[in-house]
């Protein structure tokens, strides 16, 4: 009785990954596949998964005869431009909260991480008359900056644990060799906590590089346009070019997908390093 019901448990546990698999891949096997198609078979009844004829037309439309190559580089651009305006702020502000001991400390940090929780659109008002006194409308430096108000709050405390997992002795061990305050963080501190600023600043490149909605308010021009906002360009009032929507799309995902995977283990060690204490 007691195998039947362990074997019972263990199919139900692989049924259900199972369908999750199927449920996450789903739409993506949809996108890759339906940019091998052509036109008029995206559109045939029945519907196929697998293309009956495959063809590159619409990738030679997307880098050919569209902006999304201008876009796909500005998004680049932009992304790593937040990402690393967030980890000067945030690894400065994630070190102070977890060493410098003050009464507001701690609220200080959970303050920070409600501006995670404040709905984007309500900040689209203010900071766009912000980006726009600051003489930086329709730049990638502009959308760059806005893009931290994403970024901000979650990385810095990311860095906030990551930093407090790391045993202050190691730093006064440090000084009384002779080093500075400095020289502890510098060599001691930061390479401990490489990987979980590996991982936060692939938080913030992500979270700046699929960005849509301040990037369709601050920019509107194609040289500051994103790869997210130029997307939009395959769809007019009567027609929806398919084909080029998902070949734009598996362009602007792939890159993404290579780099997430070479730099996993680094992201997952970062996650989990920070979790000890804090």
């Amino acid at each position: 009785m007691r195998t039947s019901s362990r074997s019972a448990g263990f199919l139900a546990t692989w049924v259900g990954l199972a369908a999750l698999v199927v449920w996450t891949l789903g739409p993506i096997a949809v996108m890759v596949f339906t940019s091998f198609k052509p036109r008029k078979e995206i559109f045939q009844t029945p519907p196929t998964l697998v293309p009956k004829r495959w063809t590159l037309d619409n990738y030679a439309y997307v880098f050919a005869h569209s902006s999304m190559p201008q876009a796909l580089l500005n998004s680049v651009i932009v992304a790593l431009l937040a990402t690393f305006i967030t980890l000067i702020f945030c690894t400065s502000a994630g070190y102070a909260l977890a060493r410098y001991r003050f009464p507001a400390s701690r609220p200080l940090a959970l303050f920070l991480l409600l501006g995670q929780m404040v709905p984007i659109t309500v900040l689209l008002l203010p900071l766009y008359q912000l980006v726009n006194s600051m003489g930086m409308l329709d730049t990638v430096v502009g959308l760059a900056i806005t893009h931290l108000v994403i970024t901000v709050p979650l990385v810095t405390w990311m860095l906030r644990n990551q930093f407090a997992s790391i045993p202050v002795e190691l730093e006064e061990a440090a000084q009384l060799d002779g080093g500075s305050r400095f020289d502890a963080v510098m060599y001691v501190t930061l390479p401990m906590a490489a990987p979980g600023i590996a991982a936060a600043g692939m938080y913030a490149f992500l979270q700046s590089w699929h960005e849509f909605v301040l990037a369709s308010v601050v920019t509107s021009s194609l040289a500051s346009r994103t790869a997210p906002v130029a997307l939009t360009y395959f769809t007019s009032e009567f027609l929806v070019d398919w084909g080029s929507s998902m070949a734009a799309s598996v362009v602007l995902t792939v890159p993404v997908v290579i780099v997430f995977i070479a730099l996993q283990k680094y992201f997952v060690r970062g996650l989990t390093s920070g979790g000890v204490k804090g």
